[in-house]
């Protein structure tokens, strides 16, 4: 089997572990806008990976398009841009990866369905920034995934064609989107926030520690 010659990574749940960045941004802006509940981590945790309108409109139980989900969307990614990484750190091995990936000179990208003035804040906060060909957010322009649009403008970035290039993510929205683009193959961090769905038991790669995935450049 040939090798990737380019990866493409999720970043909350695959890079960094901001779920508890997420849970307190998330209950700030509950707070600003008069709600009476915060959330725990293990109640904001099943919301992460769908983007921030997706986890308002989970949290409060309303359509994604309701004014008062678009107000606590809203409300967070503001706050988020304020507060990017109090509590965030990359998870375990992961920056031991970038670095060798890096001096293997191979190109990586980063699509996260983060706000992306929260998404700049973050990488910058934990000195992912540098390693990165680009980074995309849906607000820069592209649809959301599994949509694979992300995934091909950093392909064209990188100058890797998606059979030649791997997805690295931790849900559904991730693998669907790397198998959507055509990659060459679609990990998945088991240290992430979703479980692997049964479906794509034996389509993926587990990775059980992030280094896990230097073993695809030495197979």
């Amino acid at each position: 089997m040939s090798r990737p010659e380019a990866f493409i990574f999720d970043l909350d749940g695959t890079l960094v572990d901001a779920l508890p960045d997420i849970r307190a941004n998330a209950n700030r802006a509950l707070k600003q806008l008069g709600y009476d509940f915060q959330m725990t981590l293990e109640e904001t945790q099943p919301h992460v990976g769908g983007g921030a309108q997706k986890l308002a409109s989970n949290v409060l139980g309303k359509p994604m398009d309701d004014p008062d989900t678009l107000a606590l969307y809203h409300a967070f990614a503001d706050i988020y841009e304020k507060h990017p990484a109090d509590f965030s750190r990359p998870f375990p091995g992961v920056m031991e990866t970038l670095d060798a990936l890096k001096a293997r000179g191979i190109p990586m990208c980063c699509v996260t369905a983060k706000p992306a003035k929260a998404r700049i804040r973050v990488l910058d906060a934990l000195g992912l920034t540098g390693y990165l060909t680009l980074a995309l957010s849906p607000e820069d322009g592209f649809a959301k995934k599994p949509a694979p649009d992300m995934l091909l403008e950093c392909c064209r970035a990188m100058g890797v064609e998606p059979a030649r290039t791997a997805m690295v993510g931790d849900t559904r929205f991730d693998i669907e989107a790397g198998f959507n683009a055509g990659c060459h193959t679609v990990c998945y961090c088991e240290h992430g926030y979703q479980p692997l769905p049964e479906e794509f038991e034996g389509r993926v790669v587990r990775l059980k520690v992030f280094t896990d995935l230097l073993q695809l450049l030495d197979a």
